[in-house]
């Protein structure tokens, strides 16, 4: 699910330097400090603001068109 949303982020002109994935600070991942992708190390950031079931990778300030992408929990209505 990671390399599904994070994939259109890279070939955007995201770096992978700049992109972390928020989760739910009572999820299993929010105990690692990173996650390994194919495109490389994701940073892990628990947030108390995401709801359990929801998690989103953002890429850090600083970029025009700052990329962003849902993981999970997102369901367009």
């Amino acid at each position: 699910m990671i390399e599904s949303a994070l994939g259109p982020l890279i070939r955007s002109g995201c770096r992978i330097e700049r992109i972390q994935l928020v989760v739910c600070p009572g999820a299993e991942i929010a105990t690692h400090q990173s996650v390994r992708t194919r495109f490389g190390d994701i940073r892990i950031k628990p947030d108390g603001y995401v709801k359990k079931g929801l998690s989103y990778l953002i890429e850090d300030p600083g970029r025009k068109g700052r990329g962003f992408a849902w993981v999970s929990g997102y369901k367009a209505q």
